[in-house]
């Protein structure tokens, strides 16, 4: 499962930056290909990851098969907090949906900065999953001071 973050985090500067996808699958590829792990799980807000998933995967021979859910995309907690009830109750099993999948896959990618990302981490660990976590930054919680 790989989890790309942009949009908000970037523009509120809690992610230094925002990554590629090809970033996040040059620190999974050659592993995922050893064990044999070739079904992909995208979840992002960007809807343009899945375009980039599509080129990754014609320079990669159509190694991967996407697994695909259909759901919201461009949700964000200030556009969730803003939505009635109802849609709030939609986005939520959307949200499970996504935690369900991300910590019982195989591998997880994503970013330490994000607090969705920890949430899967976590979850991963009290399920047993000892695989390590891959992440395209240079930083660590203890480095997450804030910067003016």
């Amino acid at each position: 499962a790989v989890y790309v973050r942009r949009s908000d985090k970037v523009r509120s500067r809690e992610m230094s930056q925002s990554y590629t996808l090809k970033q996040y699958f040059d620190l999974f590829d050659a592993d995922a290909r050893r064990v044999n792990i070739s079904i992909i799980y995208i979840n992002s807000e960007d809807e343009q990851v899945f375009n980039e998933f599509a080129q990754i995967n014609k320079e990669k021979q159509g190694y991967y098969k996407l697994l695909n859910i259909t759901v919201q995309r461009n949700v964000v907690f200030a556009s969730l907090v803003h939505m009635n009830i109802e849609q709030r109750g939609k986005i939520i099993l959307e949200f499970l949906s996504d935690l369900f999948i991300e910590a019982n896959a195989d591998l997880h990618v994503g970013t330490l900065t994000s607090n969705w990302c920890r949430l899967v981490d976590e979850m991963r660990l009290v399920l047993g999953k000892t695989i390590p976590f891959y992440t395209p930054e240079n930083r660590f919680l203890m480095d997450m001071r804030r910067r003016k």
